[in-house]
């Protein structure tokens, strides 16, 4: 509970933010790169575009819908033993029972002993050094 309010609060505070950065925002009005400036050349209306004897023929307003090829229902189609198989196998199959075996419930299979020749990690104590507390490189 307290870490969901925490997070809704941060979330609060990170919106605040930038609607506070963004109240103060100015156009700002930036070059096209050498790659956007790309000029397209102008389109021009052709003879042929216009000419009425083009378009008038037969060829361009006698456009054939074309028709689909009947879909018919065949036999293996309806044929319940060739839907219900799947449902009959599925009902026919059976999982053998789980059994508890003399492994799963023995004590001394998971107890994790610790092993001897491991040698733990051990870290000295951290000092100071020079450089860690010198101006010169702290402060350039």
């Amino acid at each position: 509970m307290k870490t969901r309010f925490n997070l809704k609060t941060v979330a609060l505070i990170i919106a605040v933010i930038f609607t506070v950065g963004t109240a103060n925002a100015t156009e700002k009005v930036t070059k096209a790169s050498s790659h956007e400036n790309i000029v397209e050349t102008t389109l021009n209306i052709e003879n042929w575009m216009t000419n009425e004897a083009i378009w008038s023929t037969s060829d361009a307003y006698n456009f054939v819908e074309a028709q689909e090829e009947m879909l018919n229902l065949e036999s293996w189609m309806t044929n319940s033993d060739v839907w219900a198989t799947s449902a009959d196998w599925a009902a026919q199959t059976e999982e053998a029972n789980l059994e508890l075996e003399d492994w799963m419930t023995n004590e001394t299979a998971w107890e994790v002993a610790p092993a001897t020749t491991v040698l733990t990690e051990t870290e000295g104590n951290l000092s100071l050094e020079d450089w860690m507390i010198n101006e010169r490189v702290w402060n350039m």
